[in-house]
């Protein structure tokens, strides 16, 4: 019989440090959407999402300094996801048309579960932080995560390198990001639909070049 070993302790604290952070915002996002995301992100107090989570007021100061700093952690948490998400994909052996659809797929329902003035102030939190740009850029963020899998295509010889991976992936990026924002302000608005039908038309472009 196998014998499960216990994690190493560096393992173990950043485990735990990442079910602390994922307990605050799940807290803070409950709090907010309870009365009304808009009047709630600016009404409700740390001492009241330290409460809902069960923490001290220290340790949530500790995680994020700043209300904005948690929407931040949603947005990155998301693109972690689904760097997370291209890297499985890419052990299938799926086209490229297949893995990037499954990511346009999952990362529209995952954005679709979220409140829509939640989505709106995490864009504008975005826009007016180049910080979230660099993150973004580095391992584990969503053009990253396109990045790999159109570069995998690219040495499968099933995209031309006519253009580089990471502009490719801007490209996709890109357009997902206009079709989040038009998702968060539109009444009726298919966005898993939308990504998909999109990043198909940048493939479809980038065979063509």
């Amino acid at each position: 019989m196998a014998v499960s070993r216990p994690l190493p302790a560096a393992k173990l604290t950043q485990e735990r440090s990442r079910a602390t952070r994922k307990n605050i915002v799940s807290a803070a996002l409950k709090l907010w959407s309870q009365r009304g995301f808009d009047e709630g992100f600016e009404t409700t107090t740390v001492d009241e999402i330290a409460e809902s989570a069960g923490l001290s007021r220290a340790s949530v100061y500790y995680y994020f300094p700043k209300k904005e700093d948690i929407l931040r952690e949603i947005a990155w948490t998301t693109a972690e996801q689904i760097h997370e998400l291209s890297l499985r994909s890419l052990m299938t052996g799926q086209p490229v048309a297949e893995v990037i659809d499954e990511i346009m797929r999952q990362l529209g329902e995952m954005v679709a579960r979220s409140p829509k003035a939640a989505v709106r102030r995490m864009l504008q939190i975005r826009d007016q932080a180049p910080e979230s740009l660099a993150r973004d850029s580095a391992a584990g963020g969503m053009t990253r995560a396109f990045s790999v899998v159109i570069a995998h295509a690219q040495e499968a010889a099933e995209l031309p390198r006519t253009l580089g991976s990471l502009e490719i992936a801007e490209l996709i990026s890109s357009i997902a990001m206009g079709a989040i924002a038009k998702w968060s302000i539109a009444e009726e608005f298919d966005l898993p639909g939308t990504l998909r039908r999109r990043a198909a038309v940048i493939l479809a472009g980038v065979r063509h070049l």
